[in-house]
């Protein structure tokens, strides 16, 4: 028990250290299929990031299995030696069945549990982000029950617990599945994925996360009960270039390096759109509409300052090797890390 508390005690040092330094600042680090090893522990730390928080592990059937995609202590060793967190995610796999089965099992949620215990230790992680998304909004109880025993069980490990979470909508699958209030009080943090305005199946072209959308989420995500020293904010490092043909609407993932291509190839000046936020611009080909709203420094920036107009615990970013290098300066100075 001695040992336990000295480990829980040294992990509260470092949090409430690093926020008051500053904000806490996390980065979902996707490994792209293909890729033998993430190359973001092999360059300089970015300013301003606390946190990686790779994306490992899927819980793969209603039995429990967790499916190790590309776990390396190698990784953790390297993140931890230049001074970051390694928070590993842990998804199911967006299965709505499946996640309705595993919860209904005790025995398999232990299965879960005690597997993510030994994860933790084989890798020497600090923590887990949780990332269940799409889940019937009928196994909503349900799904609290399992975060509070992760978190229960974990937390003994010194662990820190995190979970995704969607801005509050009339999405049953993708937001009404989850008791916001009810699973802040179980976890240390709580990630507002404030992106997927108009999200890759949208009728509609738009923006990923404009601003005055991104500022409402925050609004309703408190009203629901997360505490804001809770909260960290979910951004993009991504857009969409979204293809208008004959009244139909298709899009695709743009990086901000892609973006800035597609500008100087096509020679465009983007406009700037005060009350979105962003840069907007678009242009014709073959009888098709292209449109971008894009996310860039600029936009980014605006959209961090509200972790300090809502005095939120942090920052967090989606997802890393899609954003332009100029970004993590501008972030950084926005939210004063390290003053």
């Amino acid at each position: 028990m001695r040992r336990i508390f000295i480990i829980l005690c040294l992990l509260m040092v470092w949090t409430e250290s690093a926020l008051a330094a500053g904000n806490l600042g996390v980065l979902w680090d996707w490994q792209a299929p293909g890729e033998k090893e993430s190359r973001l522990v092999q360059r300089e730390k970015l300013p301003g990031i606390d946190v990686l928080s790779p994306s490992w592990f899927i819980i793969e059937n209603a039995q429990g299995k967790i499916k190790t995609r590309h776990g390396s202590v190698k990784y953790v060793r390297q993140a931890h030696n230049k001074g970051y967190q390694v928070w590993a995610l842990i998804t199911n796999n967006f299965d709505p069945k499946m996640t309705s089965k595993l919860l209904d099992s005790p025995l398999a949620r232990k299965r879960v549990i005690a597997q993510m215990e030994k994860l933790a230790k084989d890798y020497e992680l600090d923590g887990f982000n949780l990332d269940f998304e799409n889940i019937n909004p009928a196994d909503k109880d349900k799904l609290t029950d399992f975060v509070q025993e992760i978190s229960k069980a974990l937390k003994t490990q010194g662990l820190i617990i995190s979970i995704d979470v969607t801005i509050p909508s009339n999405s049953g699958y993708w937001s009404k599945c989850y008791d916001r209030k009810a699973i802040a009080e179980v976890v240390d943090y709580v990630m507002l994925m404030a992106y997927d305005e108009h999200g890759a199946a949208s009728e509609v072209s738009g923006s990923v996360a404009s601003l005055p959308w991104v500022e409402d989420g925050i609004q309703k995500t408190l009203q629901e009960g997360v505490p804001e020293k809770k909260l960290i904010l979910g951004m993009p490092l991504y857009m969409r270039l979204w293809q208008e043909t004959k009244g139909k609407v298709k899009a695709k993932t743009l990086s901000m390096a892609q973006a800035d291509k597609v500008i100087q190839e096509k020679g465009l000046v983007p406009v700037w759109l005060s009350k979105e936020g962003q840069y907007y611009f678009e242009y014709q080909e073959k009888n098709n509409r292209y449109r971008v709203w894009q996310e860039n420094r600029r936009s980014l920036a605006l959209k961090a300052s509200l972790v300090n107009r809502y005095n939120l615990a942090g920052g967090a970013y989606w997802r890393s090797t899609l954003e332009t290098e100029d970004v993590w300066p501008a972030l950084a100075e926005t939210l004063s890390y390290g003053k």
